[in-house]
């Protein structure tokens, strides 16, 4: 019954839940992202906790009556880390550059405090050192007062991390370092406290010297690779920056018949946004007056000006270059295509692929597995091979020092960030991370065929009118019709009417449209039916002579008699050919779904060398076609742009949508192409299958550097001459994730994608 009711009022409180997203600076590795996610998560009212190291961002689920908003910023303060409101971006820029120039700061008095201990702790070596006559007892007290300087102050943050750590329970690299530290440091302070007060301890009579160099050299080395590591993390995260940059900060909008300039983020709907040369576009919306040449290729990859003239929309994120329009907003704040293009990257880059999951399981027992490796290192050379305590003593320290789950943790992230990155700089947008490896296993490609291999922009080729009625008034009627449709037919049509001087008829009344075959309604008295051949024989409408179905798209009755029919042109798009083309000469399958007639489909099946496909398709029987692909064991890409592909996008394995095409497909589908150009699903293809390598990569080097590391700082080739010190190992364990992973990743920004 207790058991009942926590659940019971668990989730009465997430009820009420909301999500939080926090920019959370001072992180040093995975572990300690996975620290403010375990202690948050442990609270009353937080519900999830996601937190990216490789971003910086965190993501919180809970519920703000029981644990607001400044609690969980007051918590993760608590916890040695910055927080700054995810809006704050010029609050998070100077954070950031603040905290890279106390690393530097740091690191520049740890490296010159390193070396005045080692010239000290090494005094028999250097000549201007011993001719100082500095007696030993003075050496050993200075010794202490800079070591302990370097390890409390320059090396605060492992000290705090590793607290942190133990008091959620938990341990990570900060752990280790601080375990191997303060080991060489307080065996240091016993050595020096021996000889200082002759406590003629016998264990350690016969150990003289002291590892106070060692202790600081690890410090000084680790703070250095965790400044390449942060300059380099900044640069994964350059493609966020630069969609951030193209946001508007002032808007001039006109109300109540006065000029007035607001944020962009208070731009609301209806306002009359006045643009002008130069001026970055703020929002989605529609020119009312004026001309323009806008720049579209922050958002599409379009390379070439576009004139705009009224009526024509502009996006959010792309510059007017030369001209002057005012334009209404339709799309604001949040709602705009470059907020939203934001958020996906975001989101993405925020999100872990499965591939990770396997290093996020090995990561949770590293550390735990490490320092049991450390401790049976240091019994086995002492107690075994009877090597002396300080020796064995080191060996321990180096296995702890040398080990790196920061690699592992690194190897999806990194990646991640920086593909996802690379594909929204080429108009390529992944809804989900999932559908970067995905991607990569595609076998079978099914493409709609209007809007997405073809233009969707239905030319009128050929008008037949049957049983005496004049063309003018036999498109009178259908016009009147189709104005009521967003069909590309049904624009193709007003396009013509109005081009042609063709007037409407105003009473029209019981309009329907029947699903997957036309529209029915009265006009003027008269039944009209438009539709396809399906519709025809559904509503038992009898063929003529002249009723030649094997060619016609669109098919008109007035009072149930077939009245005319009207011959349609969809072209093919110019990259359609070179697309399918080079999805079959890599050996995958490709498959075009239509709603034509067999005629029409087959003809541009062929036109594009597609063998398989289908015609006269409903929108339910897309997805039947993809779910009968998938039993057949193929892992299925479905392409396509209407909201009849919606339930097919979100059948498929991953579905692409084609960002010029309508909202609900775009909001159905795993990969968003943004300028609608089909040749993106080649690059977003070679994103995901680079993407997914070199995060394989990582994990192997991750996995194969502790396998060969651990064992080296343990002693195994120290027989023949081959020892690992502490300070070698820290070098090494520095470099270990900014050379094996994050190096590796960045090649990502580099490498070909066409």
């Amino acid at each position: 019954m207790l058991t009942l009711s926590k659940n019971k009022m668990e989730k009465e409180l997430e009820k009420d839940k909301q999500t939080l997203e926090l920019d959370v600076l001072g992180m040093s590795c995975i572990g300690c992202a996975n620290s403010i996610k375990t202690y948050l998560e442990n609270t009353k009212g937080v519900f999830s906790v996601n937190i990216n190291f490789s971003t910086e961002v965190a993501v919180i689920e809970h519920n703000p009556d029981t644990k607001s908003k400044d609690s969980i910023i007051a918590d993760i303060k608590k916890l040695g880390y910055d927080v700054i409101m995810e809006d704050d971006e010029e609050a998070a820029e100077i954070a950031r550059k603040k905290q890279l120039s106390n690393q530097r700061i740091k690191i520049g008095t740890s490296i010159i405090l390193t070396i005045v201990i080692t010239f000290f702790s090494m005094s028999g070596h250097f000549d201007f050192i011993k001719n100082l006559n500095i007696p030993y007892d003075i050496t050993l007290v200075l010794l202490f007062f800079l070591s302990s300087f370097v390890i409390f102050w320059c090396g605060d943050k492992f000290l705090k991390g590793a607290v942190s750590a133990l008091k959620n329970k938990t341990s990570d690299m900060n752990t280790l370092i601080t375990v191997g530290v303060m080991a060489s440091y307080i065996y240091s302070i016993i050595i020096s406290a021996n000889h200082l007060f002759r406590l003629n301890i016998q264990v350690l009579n016969n150990s003289h010297e002291v590892y106070y160099e060692t202790a600081t050299m690890i410090i000084s080395f680790i703070l250095i690779g965790n400044y390449l590591e942060s300059v380099l993390k900044s640069k994964t995260q350059t493609s966020i920056k630069k969609l951030k940059e193209l946001q508007s900060k002032v808007v001039t909008v006109i109300r109540n018949n006065e000029e007035i300039q607001i944020s962009f983020k208070k731009v609301k709907e209806e306002d009359i946004v006045i643009i002008k040369t130069g001026d970055k576009i703020p929002v989605d919306g529609v020119i009312q007056e004026g001309y323009c040449v806008v720049d579209e290729s922050a958002m599409t990859g379009e390379s070439q000006l576009i004139e705009k003239k009224p009526e024509d929309k502009l996006i959010s994120g792309t510059i007017l270059k030369n001209g002057f329009v005012k334009m209404k907003a339709e799309k604001v704040g949040k709602d705009t295509m470059l907020s939203r293009i934001i958020t996906l990257v975001k989101d993405a880059s925020n999100s872990k692929p499965q591939i990770q999951r396997i290093a996020d399981k090995v990561s949770a027992i590293f550390v735990p597995v490490v320092i049991t490796i450390a401790i049976v290192t240091f019994l086995i050379w002492n107690l075994i091979i009877g090597a002396p305590f300080d020796r064995s003593l080191l060996y321990a320290v180096s296995v702890l020092i040398i080990a790196c789950p920061c690699a592992l943790g690194l190897a999806s992230p990194m990646a991640v960030v920086i593909g996802v990155g690379r594909s929204a700089e080429n108009g390529i947008l992944f809804n989900n991370v999932e559908a970067i490896e995905k991607l990569n296993k595609i076998d079978t490609v099914c493409f709609d065929k209007t809007g997405t291999l073809t233009t969707g922009k239905m030319d009128i080729k050929k008008i037949t009118v049957l049983n005496g009625y004049s063309e003018n008034d036999f498109m009178k009627y259908v016009y009147s019709v189709e104005k009521y449709s967003n069909h590309p037919i049904a624009k193709s049509i007003e396009n013509y009417c109005l081009n042609t001087g063709i007037d409407l008829i105003e009473d029209v009344k019981s309009l329907l449209n029947e699903e997957g075959m036309g529209l029915s309604a009265d006009v003027n008295g008269i039944h009209i039916n438009i539709g396809n051949e399906k519709m025809m024989e559904s509503k038992g409408i009898k063929k003529t002579d002249s009723y030649t179905g094997d060619k016609s798209n669109l098919y008109i009755s007035f009072n149930n008699k077939l009245a005319g029919y009207i011959e349609f042109e969809d072209k093919l798009k110019p990259e359609s050919k070179e697309t399918v083309t080079r999805l079959l000469n890599d050996k995958k399958s490709v498959f075009m779904i239509s709603g034509d007639n067999e005629i029409t489909a087959g003809k541009i099946a062929g036109d594009l060398g597609i063998k398989d496909f289908s015609f006269k398709t409903l929108p339910d029987e897309k997805e039947k076609l993809v779910s009968s692909l998938q039993n057949k064991g193929k892992n299925v890409a479905m392409i396509g742009d209407g909201i009849n592909d919606a339930p097919s996008l979100a059948k498929a394995n991953v579905g692409v949508a084609i960002g010029t095409g309508q909202d609900i497909a775009i909001d159905s589908a795993d990969v968003i192409l943004v300028k609608g150009d089909l040749r993106n699903f080649i690059k977003a293809i070679n994103i995901s299958h680079k993407t997914v390598s070199i995060i394989k990569q990582n994990i192997f080097w991750a996995f194969f550097y502790n396998a060969l590391a651990i064992p080296l700082a343990a002693g195994v080739l120290s027989p023949v001459g081959i020892v690992v010190t502490p300070v070698m190992a820290a070098m090494f364990m520095a470099f270990s994730d900014v050379i094996t992973v994050m190096v590796n990743s960045l090649r990502l920004k580099f490498v070909s994608i066409d």
